[in-house]
């Protein structure tokens, strides 16, 4: 039999806009104990262009690694099992889990159980264990074929905003009254902002949650429904600056930071780092009166695994995607892209901040 011919979507490590497919082959006849996947689609949002801004630095570029001096992005989303010679892993399962923007993935399955396995091929053992884990959907009833986009393209980003807030509970908010949330239409604060408004509610809380973002988002973030508070980039003053606050910062912005920490000088009491949806303007001439802290969610993840074990967290992680599963499921509208040039031009509005937070986007490549 012929190589089957695979597609991958590379870009430039220091030039993120310049990209382009490339096709390469997988032999037919796989080596011991191997699974090829053929991906079905996988969702692009802002957090994988924070993948490729953040490659070198956090490592993303190791996962999937390509010809020199470009790399592949991750994206979360479902693959079929089409090539096994892994005596428990099956042609046909389907799995959830972390793929490279491509056509296929060649992995080598390690702690098989029902619910999924771990892919052991030698240049990953290093890379959080969180990335290596694939989902067998078979064992997972918050999967159905309904809710398998929905589950691309939320899921990994609910996962971060699940552990935010864990994080911010159990420090009991910094004793902070004001919870700031910047590029609030993004996906990641969408989820955090729900969980957020979801806690005080049940907890009677007292916690005014605000949403920062851009004159065109207004509507959309107000009508969410979690924000108690909607503000524009350039309102930042109106922060009350004689309440505490506490920031958690998805844009990377320099301005926005700057302007956050000189209105709020000594009442900003945790200043939460996590994404870079405006990742072109992450410098600027103003020196930043401090530092903020950079929330990396695999690590945070390790730590609650310790502590409360996988199932424990699973449990909790799975109740809490029911919650916002429910609530997020009207504010969004689901778009499919086939083939390397729909991708290439979503791509391209994703790097310019062109895309419309109403929409999710998944990716097939045939």
């Amino acid at each position: 039999m012929p190589p089957i011919q695979a597609l991958d979507f590379i870009v430039k490590k220091d030039l993120l806009q310049e990209c382009k497919a490339v096709v390469k082959s997988i032999p037919d006849h796989l080596p011991e104990n191997q699974v090829l996947l053929e991906i079905d689609f996988f969702s692009l949002t802002s957090n994988n262009i924070t993948y490729g801004v953040i490659g070198e630095k956090i490592g993303y570029w190791q996962f999937f690694p390509t010809e020199d001096a470009y790399g592949i992005i991750p994206a979360w989303g479902f693959a079929n099992v089409i090539k096994s010679t892994h005596p428990e892993v099956k042609v046909g399962q389907r799995f959830y889990g972390y793929y490279p923007m491509g056509s296929h993935l060649l992995v080598k399955p390690d702690k098989i159980s029902p619910n999924g396995f771990v892919d052991a091929t030698p240049h990953r053992k290093a890379l959080p264990a969180i990335y290596n884990y694939y989902s067998n959907i078979e064992a997972d009833p918050t999967i159905t074929p309904d809710s398998e986009k929905l589950i691309s393209i939320f899921r990994p980003l609910f996962a971060t905003s699940f552990l935010i807030d864990d994080h911010l509970a159990e420090m009991e908010f910094f004793n902070a009254s004001q919870m700031v949330l910047t590029s609030a239409s993004s996906k990641t604060a969408q989820a955090l902002a729900c969980l957020l408004a979801h806690r005080k509610k049940t907890e009677r809380l007292e916690l005014n949650i605000i949403g920062l973002t851009s004159k065109s988002n207004m509507d959309f973030v107000g009508e969410l429904g979690w924000y108690d508070q909607v503000i524009d980039y350039e309102e930042i003053d109106q922060l009350n600056s004689d309440q505490t606050h506490v920031v958690v910062d998805f844009t990377g912005n320099h301005q926005t930071q700057f302007d956050l920490q000189t209105s709020l000088g000594d009442q900003l009491a945790y200043n939460c780092l996590v994404g870079l949806v405006d990742w072109q303007h992450m410098r600027g001439e103003q020196k930043l009166p401090k530092k903020g802290e950079f929330f990396f969610a695999p690590t945070y993840a390790e730590k609650r695994q310790k502590e409360w074990g996988v199932a424990e967290l699973n449990k909790r992680l799975g109740l809490s995607w029911k919650i916002f599963e429910s609530a997020v499921i009207s504010t969004i509208e689901i778009k499919d892209y086939e083939g390397e040039e729909s991708l290439t031009q979503l791509y391209s509005d994703m790097l310019s901040g062109k895309i419309d937070p109403k929409h999710g986007n998944v990716v097939s490549l045939p």
